[in-house]
């Protein structure tokens, strides 16, 4: 099949068909990767490190290793056979003693039929390439759930700041009204309600911290280290346009897993031809010399063996991977199915909450930017008191707030995208520091490049 001769991704994309070794190599044609982590990381430097040094991708170097092995196995061939025979030796009357001994001394070898090694080599081959297949899906999976924990620690730090934007006001706003409630022009309770909220709000920023603290320790877990840098980069905002759903669609035979699906076909086709040549029967060719002591002559002796073919010996074998063939094609049917049906799921909600972004930009935020102007210029007039001041500040902080999660949102979907098509569904990357800007399916493929696995 053309598409299983595809490698799926080019890098994480979330690379295929080299060791680890090989990445390594590529990444060094990009920029030094320092055995510290710089104070701020970016997203690149983080994908970077899982690439390297994830235990869970540097177990395969051992499965190369047991291929390689395995490659060596299938290629032996039987040995030659040395067969010593003594007849006539230690007998009563005529044959006693070794007076009329017949000695043989046979080399025998078995000859395999049916391409039995050539199908041994294919099918152990094609396991390696299931086994490359494999390693690519799990090296996706690790990296995306890299950049899902990179941007949970961006959200978190995001937050974090919006509480700090909102603290201030908050604060600003209580100095304000302890000078108003010093002339008498508002009551204690306002005082305390002000007094309150901020000390809420300061509890809020004690526990965004903790959780930054245990979001780093998580991300820094991809790379088997100790969360030594302080912040992460970038910001939760789309600098290009969103995949359309043709584009989507389009991925599905060369998903992850689908393809992981295609290689397990042609591992079942080697196995089929495998038992196929299994049912083959070997023959025996042998040479030897027989030594007559009787007469004190030698003569040479030739032999052939083979079995009688009345039924095939491995007809159930075959039958049986034959069906193993038709089950995983059935398979791939459903499996393309149910891959369509969740990036039609996904597709639609990124839709839907980029949708949601744009209102929330375009109208919620600027009226709520409105209404804390007039309500402030209200305040100051002294035509409305302090609860509505409070009011009006809660709900600019609120559309703020909808708008960081609806953000974070499309960032994680778009993501999930790229970890179930294994490709960029991004069209573009903006011209400056791409490290600050989302697409790290982009971004994981320009870290290295891997050559395609040839038949």
């Amino acid at each position: 099949m053309k598409i299983y001769h595809k490698a799926v991704l080019s890098a994480v994309g979330f690379c295929l068909y080299t060791s680890l070794s090989s990445i390594s190599l590529a990444q060094s044609s990009k920029s030094t990767i320092s055995a510290t982590a710089p104070e701020s990381i970016s997203l690149e430097w983080a994908l970077q490190q899982a690439l390297i040094n994830n235990i869970r991708l540097q177990l395969f170097s051992y499965d190369q290793r047991i291929n390689e092995a395995l490659a060596i196995q299938a290629n032996l061939t039987p040995n030659p056979e040395l067969d010593i025979e003594i007849e006539n030796v230690f007998g009563t009357g005529k044959v006693s003693g070794i007076k009329r001994a017949q000695t043989t001394v046979a080399l025998s070898q078995v000859i395999e039929m049916g391409d039995k090694r050539q199908r041994r080599v294919e099918l152990v081959s094609a396991k390696k390439r299931q086994q490359l297949n494999s390693y690519e899906q799990q090296r996706m999976e690790v990296l995306s759930e890299t950049a899902a924990r990179f941007y949970r620690v961006l959200r978190l730090q995001t937050l974090k700041s919006w509480l700090l934007e909102k603290l201030n006001v908050e604060i600003a706003a209580l100095n304000k009204v302890e000078k108003r409630a010093k002339a008498g022009n508002v009551t204690p309770a306002d005082v305390s309600k002000l007094l309150l909220r901020v000390s809420n709000t300061k509890l809020e920023v004690q526990t965004i911290n903790s959780r930054i603290m245990t979001g780093k320790q998580s991300l820094a877990m991809m790379w088997s280290a100790e969360a030594e840098f302080e912040t992460v980069q970038g910001h939760l905002a789309l600098t290009t346009p969103l995949p359309k759903t043709t584009t989507v669609l389009n991925a599905i035979e060369t998903t992850p897993e689908f393809m992981q699906l295609l290689s397990y076909e042609q591992v079942l086709k080697a196995k089929t031809r495998a038992e196929i040549a299994k049912g083959e029967y070997d023959i025996k060719l042998g040479l030897g010399v027989r030594r007559y002591e009787e007469f004190d002559d030698s003569a040479l002796m030739l032999t052939f063996s083979m079995p009688i073919a009345l039924t095939n010996a491995n007809k159930g074998n075959i039958l049986a991977a034959k069906q193993q063939e038709n089950k995983v094609l059935q398979q791939q049917k459903l499996a393309r199915s149910q891959i369509r049906l969740t990036l039609l799921e996904v597709q639609q909600k990124l839709a839907n909450n980029s949708v949601l972004v744009t209102s929330l930009e375009k109208t919620n935020l600027p009226l709520a930017e409105q209404l804390l102007a007039h309500t402030e210029q209200a305040y100051n007039a002294g035509k409305v008191n302090v609860l509505q001041l409070l009011d009006a500040q809660n709900e600019l902080f609120n559309v703020k707030r909808a708008l960081i999660e609806a953000k974070y949102v499309v960032v994680m979907q778009l993501l999930e995208l790229e970890r179930i098509t294994g490709q960029s569904m991004t069209q573009q990357l903006a011209s400056n520091n791409t490290s600050q800007h989302f697409s790290p399916r982009t971004q994981i493929s320009q870290l290295t490049q891997f050559p395609q696995e040839q038949n």
